[in-house]
């Protein structure tokens, strides 16, 4: 009995703790200094090769304190540091690019009805509505006096789905390495906030979009689920599952930096 006992292990202490996310990190730091310039991020070409090396589960090596350095006051100012910022952050790669670009064309025909479906739901809040009682900039025709004359097929309306059929498509089409293409996500949300991105606007005294950030958010969640289907949708023969579940998770991480791309405007972080 005794020679029994002796083999077994009764060493009840806890096993050392060890860091999961232990490893030799390479430190990618940002720049300290600079001024924002949309010239300078329209030019760029934004990496879309993820720097993140949490992949490395090591639990030989040291937990590291930090593995990239990121200037909080630059990111505000700068948006191509936000950019690298938010696509690293989110894993936004080549490769998210790819699967978009493969499923635009079987998605592109439900745009028209996801925008007549968009502004349907925002018909049915008064507080959605209502928005669209003061004057789009761009839009010179007529508008209603009541909100009870606003209808789906007003002028301005009409007008305000066409800009978002093009935003739409800029999503599926976009080349997501061209600095032109956050930039433009960039105006898109500057425009909604009662400010003008563009300067013939200013010029011409054409007032901009004046949109709570708390609705903005709810439509691109709305916008978000109509996509998703539509990719799920797909046929077999054209993406299999597993392509259309990666399609999903890219357009996920686009529509998630263009809502950043609104809310910076709106609560400056």
């Amino acid at each position: 009995m005794e020679k029994q006992f002796a083999a077994l292990n009764f060493d009840t202490s806890p096993e050392p703790l060890v860091c999961p996310f232990a490893g030799d990190f390479q430190s990618s730091t940002r720049r300290s200094s600079g001024e924002d310039s949309l010239t300078e991020t329209e030019n760029s070409q934004t990496p879309l090769q993820s720097s993140s090396t949490h992949t490395d589960y090591d639990t030989n090596r040291q937990c590291p304190v930090f593995t990239q350095e990121v200037d909080p006051l630059l990111i505000k100012t700068s948006l191509e540091d936000r950019i690298a910022y938010l696509t690293d952050f989110l894993g936004f790669t080549s490769r998210d690019a790819d699967l978009i670009s493969k499923i635009a064309p079987s998605v592109h025909d439900v745009i028209p009805s996801m925008v007549d479906g968009m502004y349907a739901k925002l018909f049915e809040f008064d507080i959605t509505k209502k928005v669209f009682m003061t004057r789009n900039q761009g839009f010179d025709g007529p508008l209603p006096q009541t909100l009870e004359e606003l209808t789906l097929d007003s002028a301005q309306i009409v007008f305000r789905k066409v800009f978002m059929k093009a935003w739409a498509r800029r999503v599926l089409t976009a080349d997501y390495s061209n600095g032109k293409t956050w930039a433009y996500m960039d105006k898109v949300g500057i425009m909604h906030t009662g400010a003008s991105p563009f300067k013939h606007q200013r010029t011409m005294g054409i007032a901009p979009l004046n949109v709570p950030y708390r609705d903005i958010a709810l439509m691109l969640g709305w916008i978000q689920s109509i996509l998703h289907s539509a990719i799920l949708q797909i046929p077999e023969s054209v993406c299999s599952a597993t392509e259309k579940v990666e399609a999903v998770v890219a357009i996920n991480k686009v529509l998630w930096i263009q809502n950043d791309l609104f809310s910076r405007h709106y609560i400056g972080d």
